[in-house]
């Protein structure tokens, strides 16, 4: 399914007043749930948080377990006010690569029909996944 609108519609609710940077994320459970995660800035920026962990903690919040989450959407708008392709960053494929068991689809968007679409493990391969703990 293509939420390209209702990603566009979230990142209006980005919180971005550093960067002007807004992201936003849905995550799509196996059972067709959908949980909605926007960036979060802070002046203090290890304490931002990134939309798509904001999506993925709010799901684990509502009851995923690891290995429910099956897509990641994701939409960015740059500081210009122009939408762009925005790719998940190194911690938040770590993140996804867990809570899918290494098994999500992840959705880049630039428009309604420019949209790019890898799976996890390509996007971080070997991944670490806690196994070897």
């Amino acid at each position: 399914m293509n939420y390209f609108n209702e990603l566009n519609t979230l990142l209006d609710m980005s919180s971005a007043p550093y960067s002007g940077f807004n992201v936003a994320a849905i995550v799509v459970t196996e059972d067709n749930k959908v949980y909605k995660g926007v960036n979060v800035e802070s002046a203090a920026y290890p304490t931002t948080n990134c939309a798509e962990r904001n999506a993925l903690q709010t799901a684990v919040t509502e009851g995923a377990k690891i290995g429910d989450v099956k897509e990641v959407h994701v939409l960015g708008r740059n500081s210009e006010k122009l939408l762009v392709k925005a790719y998940p960053c190194g911690s938040c494929r770590q993140v996804i690569a867990e809570q899918s068991a290494n098994d999500a689809m992840v959705y880049c968007y630039a428009s309604e029909s420019d949209v790019e679409n890898f799976t996890i493990a390509e996007l971080l391969p070997h991944a670490f996944l806690g196994a070897e703990l």
